[in-house]
């Protein structure tokens, strides 16, 4: 990954950073471990590359899914450990559409830009990524793992009044320099999910008795 594009990531988070500090009291403080099953899409947004030999070959969009184990501080911020697998099928004029057998890990630092237990929460996160290719697209017996980072913003949707459990909607990059046939290549992998928030332990928010 260049330093050119972690140049053009970087100043938006600080910029979310700046707003949230702006805004005293809109997160409040707050607490608890969760765990998030979820499933959603996984989209290449560099959907066709070229081999060695100028032949063409698609990145499908893929169904993708996981789980996110969540804990918020009794501030604003947040970690998450986020895991998932996706299909991630390729396909071309000289091989048949297949399965790569992609897993997707990232740990996040979370920022709260509204209360978590509101009825609706807003919130954005960062951090790095490692990506894991069970299949190359060439090779069926060779992996290929690439490191990179994620960032993402997310809404959180509460479920009932005290706000435990909640419906959450993420949209996350990962962005990392992946080899697909013909050298590594700078790559924006969006994955947008839909997850069911289960709280597990500790205070949703410091004001419960």
């Amino acid at each position: 990954m260049s330093i050119q594009k972690l140049r053009g990531v970087v100043p938006a988070l600080l910029v979310a950073a700046g707003l949230a500090a702006a805004m005293p009291g809109t997160a409040q403080a707050q607490g608890g471990v969760s765990l998030t099953p979820w499933v959603g899409a996984y989209i290449p947004t560099r959907n066709s590359f070229e081999d060695l030999d100028n032949a063409v070959f698609d990145r499908d969009i893929s169904v993708m899914g996981g789980a996110r184990l969540t804990f918020w501080g009794t501030g604003i911020l947040g970690f998450e450990a986020t895991g998932g697998y996706s299909p991630a099928r390729v396909g071309g004029e000289t091989i048949n559409e297949r399965n790569t057998n992609l897993f997707a890990a990232s740990g996040r630092v979370l920022l709260a830009l509204s209360p978590v237990t509101n009825p609706v929460g807003f919130y954005i996160g960062a951090g790095p990524a490692l990506l894991t290719r069970g299949r190359s697209v060439f090779n069926e017996d060779r992996s290929n793992t690439d490191f990179g980072g994620t960032a993402g913003l997310g809404f959180r949707f509460a479920l009932g009044e005290s706000g435990r459990s909640a419906i959450r909607l993420d949209v996350e990059d990962y962005f990392y320099d992946g080899d697909f046939g013909g050298g590594n290549e700078f790559q924006n992998d969006i994955v947008a999910s839909l997850g069911l928030e289960i709280a597990l332990g500790g205070r949703a928010d410091s004001n419960e008795p």
